[in-house]
């Protein structure tokens, strides 16, 4: 019986080892690959080649890290503007999704993020679109700029929840993705990240090496006579809750 429960403590102690050795090994490939990413960043002549070098450093780190990264449904991606619309579970989303999709993806992010230092000159680059959520009226211009830029071919990730948790679940959508898909006309195409809470949750700053997975679901058309919004999301929300694993949390939303 004591042999047992020292086994068992020594299996706990070489777990815990294990999981802070990986940690620190991960935020020293995130640093190392971050910062030569920076400095290659003012030689990018545009948002195509800047967001090329964010893709190819999102792969390195994922490789250097050993961390197991699949991609199923590439297939459904198309060639021409579509508005792809993801779970958010982490901090980590936008690299997996950077890594994971082709490099001819913008995102949209909160307005706020330009004020911190260095990020508005990084977010630019990249032809980050960043929405006002707090002024509606400001929000609406910014949406109309998205919807512009969705009929000139480019393709737009919306993280519909607007935030994320530490616990597990699926947050009530918030209308603009859905909302500047149809009036654009544009496809919605659902995807979604699993692993991603577990290996950076929120509110820990350790990584842990779990499985991670982004699956691309078929597009929905936004292109039918008298669509309504409602029908749109709830299809979007169906597909990524179909392999996601987690409680669908509708009525409940964060600011």
């Amino acid at each position: 019986m004591i042999f047992i429960e020292v086994y068992r403590d020594f299996r706990f102690q070489m777990k815990t080892i294990t999981m802070y050795l990986f940690g620190s090994w991960a935020w020293f490939i995130f640093s190392v690959i971050l910062l030569i990413m920076l400095c290659c960043y003012p030689f990018t002549r545009t948002i195509q080649s800047t967001r090329k070098l964010v893709k190819h450093s999102a792969e390195w780190i994922i490789k250097l890290t050993g961390l197991d990264l699949e991609v199923t449904g590439t297939e459904n991606l198309h060639d021409q503007s579509s508005i792809l619309v993801a779970n958010h579970a982490s901090y980590t989303d936008p690299m997996l999704l950077a890594a994971a999709l082709p490099s001819n993806f913008g995102f949209v992010a909160k307005k706020e993020l330009k004020y911190i230092p260095f990020a508005g000159y990084v977010l630019g680059k990249l032809g980050t679109h960043l929405v006002d959520r707090k002024d509606a009226k400001k929000g609406a211009e910014d949406f109309k700029k998205i919807m512009q830029s969705s009929k000139e071919k480019d393709s737009i990730i919306f993280f519909p929840e607007a935030t994320f948790l530490k616990d597990k679940g699926l947050l009530k959508f918030k209308k603009g993705a859905f909302l500047t898909a149809i009036r654009s006309q544009t496809p919605i195409v659902p995807i979604t990240i699993t692993g991603s809470r577990e290996f950076l949750r929120s509110e820990s700053w350790l990584p842990k090496n779990v499985k991670l997975r982004v699956t691309i679901h078929p597009s929905i058309a936004t292109d039918e006579e008298e669509i309504e919004i409602n029908e749109v999301m709830d299809q979007a929300r169906k597909s990524i809750l179909s392999n996601l694993g987690e409680p669908d949390l509708f009525t409940k939303e964060f600011e």
